[in-house]
């Protein structure tokens, strides 16, 4: 009972040491603002002290001019304090933000590590199984629909394919017999426009010898 009571104090003063992080930060950079103030004032201060000095000095008042470099010592040791103070706050915010900076990557590690976890318990080699054989299925119920939706229906599907295969070979052959240039003149025509010179030829002989039989029946 104590071993389980353990890890759950650890973890609540990991939580109560983060949560207190900002407020001490924020105490930090109000701390060193105060004394970076200061410091600022105390050299004005020591300046002004000097100014005296000089002025003192000019009015050969020789005592006022020491009184006056006394005071600016004072100042400049309390500067001195000063900017030890703000190294020291500085190495407090430096280890406390860096601090901060580990836990917070320490907690969304352990937040990121519980989310697989999860995600693991509830998955499991069956139902990863049986997803992928629905996502098959699906993909092939889809092949099959796409094919009924491509095959030809009705008068479609009543045209004989070797026919229209030959019907464009005809039609592929006459526009390549258009495109065939004429034969020169002193060049054999081909037969077929031979054989259509010599019918012509007969046609008129036919015609010659009927008009000449109507002119002997007209005598």
């Amino acid at each position: 009972m104590l071993k389980k009571l353990l890890p759950k104090t650890k973890s609540k003063k990991k939580k109560e040491a983060a949560s207190s992080a900002l407020p001490t930060l924020d105490q930090l950079h109000e701390t060193l603002e105060m004394l970076e103030k200061k410091e600022r004032f105390l050299q004005k201060k020591s300046s002004a002290e000097i100014e005296k000095a000089k002025d003192y000095t000019k009015a050969k008042n020789k005592n006022a001019a020491i009184q006056c470099l006394k005071k600016k010592k004072l100042y400049e040791t309390q500067i001195e304090q000063l900017s030890n103070f703000q190294l020291r706050v500085h190495d407090q915010i430096i280890m406390l933000e860096s601090a901060k900076a580990t836990t917070d990557t320490v907690d969304a590690l352990r937040s990121g590590s519980s989310a697989v976890k999860a995600i693991q318990n509830s998955l499991n080699i069956d139902d990863i199984e049986n997803a992928i054989d629905e996502a098959n299925e699906q993909t092939e119920n889809m092949k099959q629909i796409q094919e009924a939706l491509t095959t030809p229906v009705g008068a479609l599907a009543d045209f004989d394919e070797d026919e229209l295969e030959a019907e464009l070979e005809d039609l592929e052959e006459e526009e390549l017999d258009e495109e065939l240039p004429e034969a020169p003149v002193g060049i054999s025509v081909p037969v077929q426009q031979a054989a259509k010179g010599t019918s012509s030829s007969k046609q008129a002989s036919d015609l010659t010898e009927l008009t000449k039989l109507q002119a002997e029946m007209a005598l």
